[in-house]
């Protein structure tokens, strides 16, 4: 089981903090049922800063490769993700405000003494994710039965000699 990377966030982005490190899927259980398999890990970093007007904020890049399961083949297929997110910390007392009128990489959410920034890390993780992976096309591995190398007898050719009969 991982150790858990936590951070007063309000404090790191104050301080101007900046935290590097990985983490193996295989300590992120809301990725497996996405994940071809458990192999792998995501690199991450996580940078904080206070802008002019006193908004501290956190700053979460992403960057790793996974294997998900071809929807046409059911193989794997490799999925790269890099990803770029801004998090502006309210107060845990105030509201977040409507999700539609934050910019695409930017989103608020309630400062914490204590956020969890693997699970940050997990949860942009699955938003990056493709909803449907595929292997390009004419990529896929041709099906078991598709390639002929699947020769056993059928199970209802007894039926057709019973029905010549």
């Amino acid at each position: 089981m991982r150790d858990r990377v936590c951070v007063d966030s309000v404090a790191f982005a104050r301080d101007a903090g900046e935290l590097r490190g990985t983490v193996t899927t295989a300590d992120l259980p809301r990725l497996h049922d996405s994940l071809f398999d458990q192999s792998g890990e995501i690199a991450y970093s996580v940078t904080g800063k206070v802008d002019k007007d006193g908004v501290a904020s956190l700053r979460l890049d992403v960057a790793a490769d996974l294997l998900m399961t071809c929807q046409r083949c059911l193989g794997p297929v490799k999925v790269s993700l890099n990803s770029a997110r801004n998090f502006v910390l309210v107060p845990p007392a105030a509201a977040l405000g409507d999700p539609a009128e934050e910019p695409d990489d930017e989103d608020r959410i309630h400062a914490d003494d204590q956020l969890d920034v693997v699970d940050l890390v997990e949860d942009e993780a699955i938003l990056c994710l493709p909803m449907v992976a595929v292997h390009k096309t004419g990529e896929c591995a041709p099906p078991l039965a598709a390639s002929g190398e699947n020769d056993s007898k059928s199970p209802f050719s007894s039926l057709a000699a019973l029905k010549r009969q």
